[in-house]
């Protein structure tokens, strides 16, 4: 990985800044507080964001309500652009956006998402993602007081924090993982020895039930065949019954014979009383019939013809007497009439003379005599047709009372053929009463005979219920037989479930029974031999380690001290100084020896970490904060072997002493004015 440039924007003392990074070795160069370091923790921040335990305050500059760092890099060939956005809120700071460019490609993340893309890119492992990444901070940038804290720690923190480092924590972890599992694996093999200590038990229970199995079989087969008696016996009193159905059978056909020759013979009887009614009836009407007179009703029928014959030449006369009155009515309106235009008239309309006053009385006179002579007529013709009237209705009523007494003797005439079927009648119907008597006579007798067949029968309804009875017995006994069966098989299909059930209970216990034994075997070996090789192998990789620590560790601290001092690692890497046969207390060291000692550490960790993880990104970048605190100038002139030695693409040094601008490639000056700082002068 290589730095190019960062942006800063309110981040703690700057307000706006950017810096480009070029390869070799930079000094980043200012006096004390003018704002080098913060350029590292932007670095840091813009790579990963806000660390575990670590405040958005310490970032944000307090006069601002947002911050933001732009970070370019490369890394495999790949530029990348990292942005990370700061926000204050009434009450807190967080990260309120976060995006990477790769090759110009810009992708706006969630913060965790940024820091496992970044972690992926490094090449470190993503176990940081949620934590601080302690493999950045001992490779590439660590400010020297921490460097000096874990050379101040207690033995075991130290310690554990280089297995953490070295990835040894693994075996660690592994032998609290063993220790788990063979916990488990105890508990396990316990309770199988709880599951299989009732498996004697259980093979004597499935070799009881199996013997129960035969004797069921035993049971169903005697039961079987009780049964199929019983089926023999109840078919057997089913044709019994059949044949008495048979026989009943044949008595219901007599009973509904009997039935029908009684609807016959009370037909026959009902029939014959009807006849009987019918010959009294005839007997009486032939009895009671009048006696008819041919010549009377001849003598009527002429008397009508000759009434009738008077009786039209009454009506002709009628007629012509009212055509005379109807002419002679209309001579009378005419001659009124006339007689009223005489009164009126003046001048004659023929001539047109005046008609004179005599003229018009000999016409008035002529007038009223015609009429006078008119109305004569008049009333002697009414006269004779109210007589013609009276004699005409006298002959119609003469005429209605002879055909009353012809309808008489018309229909006496005409029951005279009546009486002839009567007679007829008479003797049909006293032959069929006859025949009537001779077929109930018959029908009598066959009414008898099949009582007699009847009677005969009737035994075999008292048989039908008695077999009835056994019927329903032997059912019942079959039914019970059935049930029994059903109930020794139901048993045996229970029992059968329960040994296959005991199987495979025996099965599962004869698996535990194996389980255990392996179980228990795994465990002693677990918790023995691959226990002891775990810790051999811990202990092997961690005595390798501490040795080149400590040659690393001895030949960078060499090349910082002018004394004849020797240092190396003890087991819990901490370090021990020497001059000559003397060991020497951190605490007592000089100021500037104590900051070798942990320049020296801090080298000689960087190396071990980068040799153990090879594939990581960052190994040829290396940011050392303040490295020479305390130097005196002829430790400082050894920076020059250092930085020749560590011969890495790019190294980043922060540094306010002057003399360290002759050590290197670049060189880049940081002001801070009015509280604000800013980069002045960047040279290369």
């Amino acid at each position: 990985m290589k730095l190019k440039k960062l942006y800063l924007e309110n981040i703690r003392s700057y307000r706006r800044g950017e810096i480009e990074f070029p390869p070799g070795s930079t000094l980043l160069s200012g006096d004390i507080g003018s704002g080098k370091t913060t350029l590292l923790l932007a670095i840091s921040f813009a790579l990963f964001g806000l660390q575990p335990g670590q405040r958005g305050s310490s970032l944000l500059a307090s006069s601002s309500d947002t911050g933001m760092v732009r970070l370019t890099l490369e890394v495999n060939e790949n530029e990348i652009e990292i942005e990370r956005k700061l926000k204050r809120s009434s009450r807190s700071i967080s990260q309120e956006y976060s995006a990477i460019s790769v090759n110009g490609d810009k992708e706006e993340l969630s913060v965790t998402e940024l820091k496992a893309k970044v972690l992926n890119y490094l090449n470190y492992p993503l176990e940081f993602v949620k934590k601080t990444n302690i493999l950045y901070n001992y490779t590439v940038y660590s400010p020297q007081e921490q460097m000096k804290q874990i050379i101040l720690e207690d033995a075991e923190t130290r310690l554990n924090v280089l297995r953490h480092i070295f990835g040894v924590e693994k075996y660690k972890k592994i032998r609290e993982n063993l220790s788990i599992f063979a916990s488990k694996l105890r508990e396990e093999s316990r309770i199988l020895q709880h599951e299989i200590r009732d498996l004697d038990e259980s093979k004597t229970l499935l070799e009881s039930q199996k013997e129960y199995i035969s004797l069921l079989e035993e049971k169903i087969n005697s039961k079987s065949e009780e049964l199929q008696i019983k089926l023999e016996e109840r078919n057997l009193i089913e044709e019994k019954i059949k044949e008495i159905q048979g026989k009943i059978e044949e008595k219901n056909k007599f009973e509904k014979e009997i039935e029908k020759t009684n609807v016959a013979l009370t037909y026959k009887l009902q029939e014959k009383s009807r006849l009987e009614n019918e010959i009294r009836d005839l007997n009486k009407k032939i009895l009671e019939f009048p006696e008819f007179d041919e010549e009377t009703h001849n003598k009527i029928i002429k008397d009508i013809s000759k009434k009738k014959s008077v009786i039209e030449g009454l009506n002709r006369e009628l007629i012509t007497l009212s055509s005379r009155i109807d002419s002679l009515n209309q001579l009378k309106e005419s001659d009124l009439l006339k007689k009223q235009r005489i009164f009126k008239i003046d001048m004659c309309p023929t001539c047109l003379q005046d008609v004179p006053e005599p003229h018009k009385h000999n016409i008035l006179n002529e007038t009223e005599n015609q009429l006078v002579k008119t109305e004569k007529e008049l009333k002697g013709l009414n006269q004779n047709i109210s007589i013609i009237s009276s004699t005409l209705e006298s002959e119609k009523n003469t005429v209605a009372e002879l055909e009353s007494k012809k309808s008489e003797l018309d229909i006496l005439k005409s029951k005279l053929q009546d009486i002839q079927k009567f007679k007829e009648n008479l003797n049909t119907y006293t032959k069929q009463e006859e025949e009537l008597d001779k077929d109930s006579n018959l029908l009598k007798k066959h009414i008898e005979s099949l009582k007699n067949s009847v009677l005969e029968f009737k035994k075999y309804d008292n048989i039908y219920i008695i077999r009835q009875d056994e019927l329903k017995s032997a059912f019942q006994g079959e039914k019970n037989v059935e049930i029994e069966l059903a109930e020794l098989k139901k048993e045996l299909e229970l029992t059968k479930k329960e040994i296959t059930i005991q199987l495979k209970k025996i099965q599962q216990k004869e698996l535990s029974k194996t389980r255990l034994s392996n179980v228990l075997e795994i465990e002693q070996w677990l918790s023995t031999k691959f226990s002891d090789l775990v810790s051999f192998t811990e202990k092997n990789i961690m005595m390798k380690l501490r040795n080149e620590f400590s040659r690393l560790f001895n030949k960078w601290f060499s090349m910082l001290t002018t004394d004849a001092f020797f240092v190396n690692l003890d087991e819990t890497f901490s370090p021990i100084i020497l001059q000559g046969d003397y060991e020497l207390d951190y605490s007592f060291l000089s100021g500037g020896e104590r900051t070798a000692v942990a320049l020296a550490y801090r080298l000689a960790l960087n190396q071990i970490i980068n040799s153990l993880f090879s594939r990581l990104n960052t190994k040829d970048l290396v940011i050392l904060d303040e490295p020479t605190d305390g130097f005196s100038s002829q430790q400082l002139d050894k920076i020059r072997d250092i930085l020749n030695e560590l011969s890495i693409g790019q190294l980043i040094i922060v540094s306010h002493e002057p003399q360290i601008e002759n050590f290197v490639d670049n060189v880049i000056k940081v002001k801070k004015e009015e509280g604000s700082s800013r980069i002045i002068q960047r040279n290369i």
